[in-house]
């Protein structure tokens, strides 16, 4: 039998080797390990191979930016107001700050680029770097002029929410000395313990520089202009109280923060390093071994190693489902357990091809959230099918989209056989946690539900789910394709809000001209694109997605089939309309809405793809009725001119009107 040695079994080998001799060289061995280099990081935003995901702890509107290359610490979006943001980004480990068994403090230096921006004439309010308890706690109340460092009471951090910050303000509030300035915070930003006026605005690209000398408890933070070179550089420093243990604890949360009010400004960071001449604790460990034969001690070390190496085969497994994935949480299985009620059948909310979804509810710092917990199926190629949906749903950002929060991979069993076999393929279980959408999907507020779903909402759904489709299409740094539009994945909140869900189909497409070929019919009958029903090679674009909105657009609209509507469209006048409209209606709506969307979604479920819209321009009809291509072949016959009356004319394509 021939046996393939790939690099990770010549690893394990080694590892085996290497610990063989050490043990079988001494029968015991004693001692506590500690790291002898001094702590320290580097991390270039524009450079994801300089950190790894679970380095970072991101809180509040903070978030890698879409632009790519650098965090945006507060609001960077136009899906979001920027007015009251406030967001933190900290290391996501613990940085030693002193040893309380010896009391060695440890002194750190710290350099960063960043950029703050204000579009408007008014400024506001800042950003810091900060030392706090860890792990990092972003303060409810924090916005405006708390910089996102504590309550906004006036009063300092009580209790284990100690910080120590140097400041960066751009906005003079009343507690503040001037309004552009540097200052030294300790447990409030009201009460600064030094500042520094600037001369001129705190903005464009900048480097601070941030050093702490132990032994004269010195802290002194620079500031300099990238964008004026020949600007004046600014300095601002205070001696930290002793001893330092009444600051902060002996281990601590390293990052900043950043807020804004009643103005606009975009905090930014481009790139961050941090050293410390204090090395990071490692337990103690005491290695214990019996004088026995060097068979039987061959045995135990080839067992513990088989062990370890299957426990680091399953950590590897696990971790890399989220590599390369921001601002999204990796839960615990037992969490999810604990808040589904143990995937009780009493909070199931659905289940479809891909996966069954839970109700579920768990208390972080920010209080009670509810969630909606999706368990992927295990089907052939779960894997790619679950990692899509995550790097999908974790590339976007919109008020018509579901959120995604989180993830969690999980073993499949604990089985100690299946466990020690770690050559084997892993046996996983895999979950996507979301926002929790109440108010059932539109599938069910069309066909399931007594009361009628009056044309206002509808009429709003629809532009909501345009909105998503055009956001996915045309406004992400990749196009991303849905592949499964229709009512059943069509979340509503209880003011009627549609939010766009279910990414197990998608695919995100390097360039905008390149469809994506795929092997089997994917989506749903009825709304999938009619040359993507057939197995084989088939080719999905963006015009596939186009004919499932539209296919959505008349059912929302009509109890018809496209053909009925198309018919009774054709035939009808404007009083005739409720012909056309769905009878639940009884004729209550807006005939310009109710025209544009059946006009848009026949265009847009065209059998030939090339006479539907893209999703900009087929918004651009549904909300401001600009034009349209003509639809000029349903179902291969010609439509002849004056088909639709005269007082359509504003809502139709010239080619259709009389």
């Amino acid at each position: 039998m021939l046996m393939v040695v790939t690099p990770t079994s010549r690893l394990l080998l080694f590892y085996l080797y290497a610990t063989c001799c050490f043990l079988l060289s001494y029968h015991v061995v004693e001692g506590v390990a500690a790291a002898a280099s001094p702590f320290s990081f580097s991390f270039d935003f524009s450079n994801s191979s300089t950190y790894r995901r679970d380095d970072l702890r991101f809180e509040g509107d903070a978030a890698p930016s879409t632009q790519g290359g650098l965090v945006d610490l507060t609001c960077n979006s136009r899906d979001k107001p920027r007015f009251d943001c406030k967001g933190r980004m900290s290391y996501n480990h613990p940085v030693p700050f002193y040893h309380t068994a010896t009391g060695e403090v440890a002194s750190f230096s710290t350099r960063f680029n960043f950029a703050i921006g204000s579009p408007g004439k008014y400024a506001g309010d800042g950003m810091a770097f900060f030392l706090s308890t860890y792990p990092s706690m972003l303060p409810v109340n924090s916005g405006g002029g708390n910089l996102g460092l504590h309550n906004g009471d006036g009063m300092s951090a009580k209790g284990t929410n100690h910080f120590v910050a140097v400041e960066f303000d751009t906005y003079k509030n009343d507690f503040d000395n001037s309004t552009d300035h540097i200052g030294i915070d300790v447990d409030t930003a009201w009460a600064s313990v030094n500042t520094t006026s600037v001369n001129g605005s705190i903005n464009g690209s900048m480097t601070a520089i941030i050093t702490f000398n132990s032994t004269t408890r010195m802290l002194v933070a620079s500031l300099h202009f990238d964008d004026e070179p020949s600007r004046a550089s600014y300095q601002v420093s205070t001696q930290l109280t002793n001893p330092i243990s009444d600051l902060l604890p002996s281990e601590v949360a390293v990052g900043f923060s950043a807020a804004t009010g009643a103005n606009v400004e975009l905090h930014q960071v481009m790139s961050w390093s941090f050293s410390s001449t204090l090395a990071r604790k490692e337990k103690g460990i005491l290695v214990i071994v019996e004088a026995v034969g060097s068979t039987s001690l061959l045995i135990i070390v080839s067992v513990l190693v088989w062990f370890i190496a299957a426990c680091f085969r399953w950590r590897r497994t696990r971790d890399s489902f989220g590599q390369g994935i921001f601002g999204l949480r990796r839960f615990e299985y037992a969490e999810l357990v604990g808040a589904t009620g143990r995937f009780s059948r009493d909070n199931t909310l659905g289940a479809g091809n891909f996966g069954t979804v839970y109700k579920g509810s768990y208390t972080d710092n920010y209080g009670n959230q509810e969630v909606a917990v999706k368990e992927i199926k295990k089907t052939t190629g779960v894997v790619v099918d679950f990692m899509a949906e995550l790097k999908t749903i974790s590339a976007t950002r919109h008020m018509n989209l579901v959120e995604l929060k989180g993830w969690c991979c999980s073993r499949d069993r604990w089985n100690l056989v299946d466990f020690m076999c770690w050559c084997r393929q892993q046996r996983v279980k895999l979950f996507l946690v979301y926002e929790l959408v109440p108010n059932g999907t539109l599938e069910d507020h069309l066909h399931n539900m007594e009361e009628t779903l009056p044309w206002e909402k509808r009429y709003q759904i629809v532009k909501g789910i345009g909105s998503a489709i055009r956001y996915l299409h045309h406004e992400c740094n990749k196009t991303i394709l849905h592949r499964d539009i229709k009512p059943g994945n069509i979340l509503l909140d209880y003011d009627f809000n549609a939010k766009l869900a279910d990414f197990g189909l998608s695919k995100i497409v390097a360039s905008k001209k390149i469809t994506v070929v795929y092997t089997t019919a994917i989506g749903t009958v009825g709304y999938m694109d009619p040359k993507c029903m057939k197995d084989g090679k088939v080719q999905f674009n963006r015009k596939s997605d186009v004919y499932s909105f539209g296919i959505l657009l008349l059912e929302i609209a009509s109890r018809n089939t496209r053909e009925q509507v198309m018919e009774l469209y054709r035939s009808s006048a404007e009083p005739r309309m409720v012909e056309v409209a769905d009878e639940k209606l009884d004729g209550v709506f807006d005939k310009t809405q109710m025209e544009r969307v059946i006009v848009l979604g026949l265009t847009c479920s065209q059998p030939d793809e090339k006479q539907r819209p893209y999703m900009k321009d087929a918004m651009k009809f549904l909300e401001d009725g600009i034009e349209l291509p003509a639809i000029t072949e349903i179902n291969g016959q010609q439509c002849a001119p004056g088909t639709i009356s005269s007082n359509q004319d504003a809502l139709v394509p010239p080619e259709l009107r009389g």
